[in-house]
């Protein structure tokens, strides 16, 4: 497909706007990001990251494959090892943290259905997690990590006892990682989850999916709690909004052409951008193909967008 980036428009971006996209490795990108000639599949997949990480758009992207396994450090050096300096990465947290029952799912094997013994266990993030990360050219490319957690109905309230047990959490994690939570049920989003957040230094990851309500909605419930504290922002676009997962993938794929804008999302992630700038905070601003249809050029019409606003809507 012929689409034209305005790298210009990418380059002017404050040095503390990261913007990317969630994961990289899509075969609908070629000849839209991705221009070199590969050899193979294999080595599309295990070398692309490089021509990523080249393009002006992208300062940052979100590891994905984290969420389903922890990182061998051997991997991590090979993403260090295509990526600029100055390039940072979003890690999604394994999903053995975070989910308090697993899903009655063929992958969980045994686990299916069970409740999980190591929901929010501070010992097990820090051992499994984060020790592979401490290597100086790893941690100089390590951002955020993400602590995805999945909605949790009524009938589990009770028992997860989610507030008190993050809070614990939090209290239990190293400091010099950054940690951003999100969140799927809008009823958390309350002065007391804020107050925790900036009790820890970490942030809230504000998700555009499904069920959750407007970008600004959770906005406004930050400011109203006292704002956030913690210097960086994280926001993830996934899916619009009242859209499961499934069906944006049968909608979108596979992800070569922006289908169906989403303007009051863009609106308030312009908002969420200047508002960081505007507090000297880094943004971390992560765009899913199932969003729209093609995140880069999602994320190119939103830096377009911010580059014309000159930075005077607040």
């Amino acid at each position: 497909m012929d689409y034209s980036f305005d790298t210009n428009a990418a380059k002017n971006l404050p040095d503390t706007i990261r913007t990317g996209t969630s994961s990289w490795i899509y075969p609908g990108w070629k000849g839209i990001i991705y221009k070199e000639k590969y050899s193979s599949e294999k080595d599309f997949k295990e070398n692309c990251l490089r021509e990523y990480a080249s393009h002006p758009l992208f300062r940052t992207v979100e590891i994905d494959r984290t969420f389903y396994n922890p990182p061998t450090a051997e991997l991590l050096k090979q993403y260090a090892s295509l990526v600029p300096d100055t390039f940072k990465w979003v890690s999604k947290v394994w999903e053995r943290i975070t989910i308090p029952e697993y899903p009655e799912h063929a992958r969980y094997g045994k686990h299916a259905g069970k409740k999980n013994e190591h929901f929010l266990d501070s010992e097990l993030f820090k051992n499994e997690v984060l020790s592979v990360y401490r290597e100086p050219e790893c941690m100089k490319h390590t951002g955020p990590f993400i602590f995805q957690f999945p909605y949790i109905a009524s009938a589990q309230k009770k028992a997860v006892n989610f507030l008190p047990r993050l809070q614990d959490f939090l209290s239990a994690l190293p400091k010099d990682f950054q940690y951003a939570i999100e969140i799927r049920n809008p009823e958390f989003l309350s002065d007391e989850y804020f107050h925790i957040l900036n009790a820890h230094s970490a942030t809230h990851c504000f998700n555009h999916w499904n069920f959750m309500p407007p970008l600004h909605t959770q906005m406004q419930k930050a400011a109203a709690a006292g704002g956030l504290s913690a210097p960086f922002y994280v926001t993830r676009i996934l899916t619009p909004r009242g859209m499961t997962y499934a069906q944006a993938v049968k909608r979108f794929s596979p992800y070569t052409s922006v289908q169906e804008p989403i303007e009051e999302m863009r609106q308030d992630v312009l908002r969420l951008m200047k508002r960081a700038d505007k507090k000297s905070y880094t943004a971390y601003v992560l765009i899913n193909n199932r969003a729209e249809g093609n995140s880069p050029m999602t994320l190119d019409q939103i830096v377009r967008q911010y580059i014309r606003s000159n930075e005077t809507t607040y």
